[in-house]
Parts: C-alpha cells; sequence; structure tokens
C-alpha cells in the first residue's frame, strides 16, 4: 500500500520496553475505523497513523479521530503525546528518560550488590560465609530484594500487569513474571520450612530486576547515539526571530514567525528562516544544505535557507518559509517518517516476536516438567524451577524487535547528515537491490542551464565584447542572456548602462549601450539586420549566437548545458558495481546522444514525452528492480513508476514531492552515498536478525541446562538475566556503525 501521500499524524508514546509493546499498539490502531495503516516504532518510541480517504465528515475531524486514536494507546497502558514542537523539547524528554533509568538501575544495583556479595559470596570469602549464616539473614534478603524488586522494578511489574490482563505477553511478563516468581517462591519456601541455602532465590529475583534495568538504561543511550544525529540537524535552527515590528525589533519564537515579515540577522548568528535577501552582503556556510565547506556570497535578491550560518555581514531577510514549511523542518519531518516506517524484512521479525513470549512460556514450563519429571536427586524440584525461571529471563524478544527498526534510526539519520532523504524505510532495502539506474539527461547528468561555453571576437574589441553584449542583456530572462551576463561577472568586467532596449522573440535582442548599437542574435536576425557573416558551415552556424556592433560584425560565442563534472565519476563507478546506467531523454537524438557518450552510457532513449518515460521505466523493470533519477516536472511520471525514485535537490517540488529519495546537495556524487548507505543499512539488518535469532536459538537451551546433563553447569537466573540484557545492547551497538558511514573516505 503506498501511503505517502495520504494524510498522517505522529504521537510520541511512553511506556514501551519491547517489541510486544509496540507489535500490540500496532494491531490496536489498525482496528480503529478511520486508520488505513499504523506504524508504531519502538527505537523511536513513536507512533504514526495513515488516515482513510472517503470517510464521513464527523471522522475526518481532526480532532474527533486524533482522540480516538489517543484514547486506543491509553487503553493500551501507554502515555501519550504530540510530538515535541523544537529539537531542544526533544533532547530535554530523551535526557529525562536516561536520567530516571538510570536513577532506577543504580538503585536497582546499590540492593542487589550487597545482596550478591552476601548470598554468594561463601564461595570466596570465609567472612562471607560466616556472615550469612547469622539468624537474621532471611528478613534482610526478604527486605533487600523486595525493595529492588518492587521499588526499582516497579515499571516492569506494572507494564507486565497490564500485559497480562489484556492477554497480549510482553517482554516485561517474562521479567517481571521470573522476578515475581523467584521473590514469591522463595517467602514460600521459608514459610514451609526448607533451609534458606536450598531454597532462596531472593538475589535471583533483584538480579533479575537490576540487569534488566541496566539492559534497558545502555538501550535507551545508545538509541539516543543512533538518532543524534537527526537532533543535531535539528538543533541547527534557531528557536526565535528577531522580527521588524514598525521602527522597533521584537524578538519572537519561530512559531510566531509568518511569510512576510522582514527579519534581522546578525554576523556570525544561524538564520532562522527561509527568505530573500533584502538589505546587506555577507558569506553564509551552506555545507549542511550543499556539503561544500567554502562560505557563498549572498546578497540582496539572493535566497537564503534556515539553519544556515551568517558569516561577518549583517542582514535583512524577507520571510518566504517558516514554520513546518521551512526547508530544514521539511528535511526533519521527511527523516522522522522514514524513522517510523519498517521495511519487508521486518515483517518476519515481526511475527516471530509477536509470538515469541507464548513460546518461551512453553519452553519454560517444558523445561520444569522435564527436570522435575526425569531429573535425579532430591532437589530435583528446585532444579526445576531453577532451569525454568532462567529460560523465562535469558529469552530475548527486544533483540529482535530493535534489529531493524534501530538500523533505520541510524541509517536515515547518517543519510540526513548526508545530505540524502529517504522517504521511508522499505526504501532503504529496495534501493540496496537495484541493479538499473535510468537517467534524465537535462539538470541531472547535465547542469540543467546555459554557459558560454566558446567565445570569439575581432581583436579590435580588446576584450571589451562580452561587457558590452552582458551589459545588453542584463534585464533579461532568457537562458542565453542569463549565460552571458554570469560569465561577465565571473571575468570581474564592468557592465554598463542599456537603452532602448528590444528583444525579438527566438530570433535575438538590441540595445544601445556606451553609445555603441549592440546587436545579438541568431544568424537569421543578422540577415535581416543586414549584417555580414564569415563564411561557416551550415550546422555550425546554427550553433552559434552571433554579435554585431554598430551594424558590423564582431564576434560570435556558443551555449550549451554542460555535463556535471562529477558524471563520468558516478557513471563509471556504477559500471564497475556491476549497475547498468541507462538514459530517457526528450531531447533530440543528437544531443543525447553525445551527452550519453560523454559520461559512458551505451544505452540511450530519445525524444521521450513524459508520459512515454513512465512506459519506458515500466518496460525496463520487467528486468528487475529500476531506480529513476531526475529532476523535472516531465519526470515526474517516471519517478513514480520507478521501484526507486530519486529526484536531484536543485529539481522541482513535484520531483522532490514523488520522489522516493532526495539528494538535497544537488550531486550526483550524493547517488553513490545513497546506494552503499542502504546496502550498509540492510547488512547491517541482517546481522542484527542473526545476532538476535542466534543468541535466543543458543540461549535457551542453555538456561534449560542442556549443558548440565554432560557438566553439571547452568547459568542460573542471574546470569541469564545478564545475558538477556547484554543481547538487546548488543544489537543496537551494531547498528552505530552506520553513524560512521563516509567518514573515512
Amino acid at each position: 500500500m503506498n501511503l505517502s501521500n495520504q494524510g498522517s499524524q505522529e504521537w510520541l508514546v511512553k511506556g514501551m520496553h519491547c517489541a510486544g509493546c509496540a507489535g500490540r499498539l500496532e494491531a490496536a490502531l489498525r482496528a480503529v475505523p478511520e486508520v488505513a495503516e499504523a506504524s508504531v516504532n519502538f527505537a523511536t518510541s513513536s507512533a504514526r497513523v495513515f488516515w482513510k480517504d472517503g470517510l464521513a465528515d464527523a471522522f475526518r475531524e481532526e480532532g474527533n479521530r486524533s482522540q480516538r486514536v489517543e484514547k486506543i494507546i491509553v487503553q493500551e497502558g501507554f502515555e501519550v503525546e504530540l510530538p515535541p514542537l523544537s529539537a531542544s523539547e526533544e533532547l530535554r524528554r530523551r535526557a529525562a528518560e536516561l536520567c530516571e533509568a538510570a536513577r532506577r538501575w543504580k538503585f536497582a544495583v546499590a540492593g542487589f550488590a550487597p545482596l550478591a556479595v552476601w548470598t554468594m559470596g561463601g564461595h570466596f570469602w570465609a567472612a562471607s560465609a560466616l556472615a550469612a549464616e547469622f539468624p537474621g539473614r532471611v528478613f534482610m534478603e526478604m527486605a533487600v530484594s523486595g525493595a529492588v524488586l518492587f521499588g526499582a522494578g516497579r515499571s516492569i511489574l506494572h507494564a507486565g500487569w497490564l500485559a497480562a490482563v489484556r492477554r497480549a505477553p510482553d517482554m516485561n511478563v517474562l521479567i517481571g513474571g521470573g522476578a515475581v516468581f523467584a521473590w514469591f517462591g522463595s517467602v514460600a519456601a521459608w514459610l514451609a520450612g526448607i533451609p534458606a541455602h536450598e531454597s532462596s532465590y531472593f538475589e535471583a529475583a533483584a538480579g533479575i530486576v537490576t540487569f534488566a534495568l541496566f539492559g534497558r538504561w545502555l538501550e535507551l543511550r545508545n538509541r539516543f547515539k543512533a538518532g543524534e544525529s537527526i537532533f543535531a540537524l535539528a538543533e541547527l535552527q534557531p528557536g526565535v526571530a528577531r522580527v521588524e515590528e514598525g521602527t522597533e525589533i521584537e524578538e519572537k519564537p519561530l512559531a510566531a514567525v509568518e511569510a512576510g515579515m522582514v527579519i534581522r540577522v546578525a554576523p556570525g548568528e544561524r538564520i532562522p528562516v527561509d527568505g530573500e535577501v533584502l538589505v546587506g552582503r555577507t558569506t553564509v556556510d551552506e555545507s549542511w544544505v550543499t556539503g561544500e565547506s567554502a562560505p557563498v556570497v549572498r546578497g540582496p535578491g539572493q535566497k537564503v535557507v534556515g539553519g544556515t550560518l551568517n558569516g561577518d555581514g549583517a542582514l535583512r531577510v524577507r520571510v518566504e518559509s517558516a514554520g513546518g514549511q521551512a526547508f530544514l523542518q521539511q528535511v526533519l519531518k521527511i527523516v522522522r517518517e522514514a524513522q517510523a516506517g519498517k521495511p519487508q524484512i521486518q515483517k518476519m521479525a515481526d511475527r516471530v516476536s509477536g509470538q515469541f513470549v507464548l513460546w518461551v512460556m512453553f519452553a519454560a514450563l517444558g523445561t520444569v516438567l522435564g527436570w522435575w519429571l526425569l531429573g535425579a536427586g532430591e532437589h530435583r524440584v528446585q532444579t526445576a524451577l531453577l532451569h525454568g525461571l532462567s529460560v523465562f529471563v535469558v529469552a530475548c524478544p527486544c533483540a529482535l524487535g530493535l534489529a531493524t527498526t534501530v538500523a533505520i534510526l541510524a541509517g536515515t539519520g547518517r543519510g540526513a547528515q548526508l545530505g540524502i532523504l529517504f522517504r521511508n524505510g522499505e526504501v532503504l532495502e529496495t534501493l540496496a537491490k537495484v541493479r538499473v539506474v535510468a537517467f534524465d539527461k537535462t539538470g541531472t547528468l547535465t547542469q540543467g542551464r546555459l554557459d558560454v561555453v566558446e567565445w570569439w571576437e575581432r581583436k579590435s574589441f580588446e576584450g571589451n565584447l562580452m561587457g558590452l553584449v552582458a551589459a545588453a542583456e542584463k534585464e533579461s530572462a532568457h537562458p542565453v542572456a542569463l549565460a552571458v551576463v554570469r560569465a561577465a561577472r565571473q571575468r570581474g568586467m564592468r557592465l554598463g548602462e542599456a537603452s532602448c532596449v528590444e528583444a525579438v522573440p527566438g530570433i535575438g535582442l538590441k540595445a544601445i549601450v556606451d553609445g555603441c548599437q549592440i546587436l545579438v542574435g541568431s544568424g537569421l536576425c543578422m540577415e535581416s539586420a543586414g549584417v555580414s557573416l564569415p563564411e561557416t558551415p551550415a550546422q555550425e552556424r546554427e550553433l552559434r549566437v552571433w554579435i554585431a556592433v554598430n551594424q558590423e560584425f564582431a564576434g560570435w560565442f556558443r551555449v550549451a548545458d554542460q555535463i556535471r563534472a562529477e558524471a563520468r565519476e558516478v557513471l563509471a563507478e556504477l559500471k564497475r558495481r556491476s549497475v547498468e546506467a541507462v538514459l530517457i531523454s526528450g531531447d533530440n537524438a543528437v544531443t543525447a546522444g553525445e551527452v550519453a557518450a560523454a559520461v559512458g552510457i551505451s544505452r540511450v532513449f530519445a525524444g521521450v514525452r513524459p508520459d512515454a518515460k513512465r512506459n519506458i521505466v515500466r518496460d525496463l523493470q520487467k528486468g528487475g528492480l529500476l531506480a529513476m533519477v531526475g529532476d523535472g516536472v516531465n519526470d515526474t511520471p517516471a519517478l513514480a513508476q520507478a521501484d526507486v525514485g530519486i529526484a536531484m535537490g536543485g529539481g522541482t517540488a513535484s520531483a522532490r514531492q514523488t520522489a522516493d529519495v532526495t539528494l538535497i546537495r544537488d550531486d550526483l556524487r550524493s547517488l553513490l552515498d545513497a546506494m552503499e548507505l542502504s546496502k550498509k543499512t540492510l547488512r547491517v539488518i541482517r546481522e542484527n536478525l542473526v545476532l538476535a535469532f542466534g543468541y535466543n536459538a543458543l540461549a535457551v537451551p542453555l538456561a534449560a541446562g542442556v549443558l548440565e546433563v554432560w557438566n553439571g553447569w547452568a547459568p542460573g537466573p542471574v546470569v541469564a538475566s545478564a545475558a538477556m540484557a547484554v543481547s538487546s545492547v548488543s544489537v543496537v551497538v551494531n547498528a552505530l556503525r552506520l553513524r560512521s558511514f563516509g567518514r573515512r573516505r
């Protein structure tokens, strides 16, 4: 189902502790009548729903349907709030979660550590063994263990109880149930008069909770690291702007800044909004947008982007986009949506983790029955319960739930830092498997603008002819005029004032500059004006733009849409990777063929209309997954048809909105980065799934006591709990490797 263009809404959800929580909530949200699809992400603690189209007006009211969803989230035992408006709020929320998690596990350690020394230290220290025999031992163990279990572990017990009541057991049921069983079992054994050294598992109850809380703190910490790239981007935009109010300057929060307002930006400040410079000239660091470290000059009439860093000049800027419409906020929105999505590879993990807890319960029950019925010795009941408890706490569905989501979190976040916006997580998986890339020509393989590539003038003008022509052309918006003016300014030429400017569409332009009559145009224009041109081959004559001064031939120049400097490098690398490149262009066969030959493309479709581009893409898809790279409105149908549509950052809004991936730095090398990042993210996901499945496949039999049959060793509940915590952290740490993608190249 393609939901990219449907209305959606996102909430932050507190209280999710494992993939089972996310799966249970996701199923509940999908049952809401107004919801077409729901995606709950454990790694980002978020829930996103896509609204159905064609609903009754009552259902389509934002408040009504939003309240329905929020009510479902609360009924499932979670806390809900709308996403924070600023990065600082989000950072404070995450920091508070980390502090609370740290406080809980430190409290648990304060109880468990001395309890562990007290009860288990006798194996190593004689003094500890003597101390453990004093008469009040059981009361002390019961009190300390109870404080850890019912104090620090309160959130686990509460969440586990809610999950059990809703008949949707999750990780909290395993951890909380195991710890409660160990504690109350020890109390019951003491009341029955069984000696403490044979029946007391108070330290196991405290250890299970302690290691579970420590694992969750590490997990939260590393998940925060995986997503810190998105926070780094969000922090680029200031929270306030200084707005002109008549003759006064008032500092306003960005939420109150609207298009049309005029703001002031001091030297060294970050520009808070997208806008146009009215007054002032400065250099601006636009590296997060363009990837170029060198600052660019910005002056009156030029655009600036919110989040970029102003240099040493003061600016007055007219606001064009602010709030949610600003470029940086649009980038953040796309990245958040991508991180909330799920690729196809996660479906298998979701199906497994959805039933995982029930399987573990059956495995634990089978372990108890097996050791009870088949075990030997007078302590076989205690042994059976001990192994069953170990199975209960060693299994870890969290690792399965995090395997995919945390990798997508890290991959899409790193992509945003590199100027690559993935529309959703599924795109990462698809792009990694693409074997054919189709390119548009203009604006994709070429610069998308005309530049002066040849210039010839008679010696009598001594290098001044370009300045005269540029002066005549500087008020024109024609692409040829823009090319000449740009070339003249790059050469530092003075542009005089033109008068009597007269343009003849499709033929040429004439004006008076510095007392000279300037005529610029085609050969037909010159013939009409009676200007004699030198003998030139017909084909070459048509490619040149001719110049006459005071009715005499003065020179000529030629313009062309130049091939991007990086295009040959990118196409060569695609060939090295065994990815076929195809050119699909609306231009004529000669021009398209020249560009294709220059960059190394052998398969060319020329003279293609927009609707035909889509048909060609559809035919090419029969040979495998295909990506289409384009930048214009005419590329939109093909971008939508492709398995992965990729838009150049300098392209039209319609192309960017349709595409699955946007290269905001407008550099074809970003295509290679996007493909490589998608492959590495998919590789990390697969590694994480192997880690998660492998851990559980190995840990459950060991906890059940398989090795005890041969050598008498079994991990026990405390070791099992520690191993469970390590398993979740391992997949997160593995995903963190994606944060360094591209830094060493």
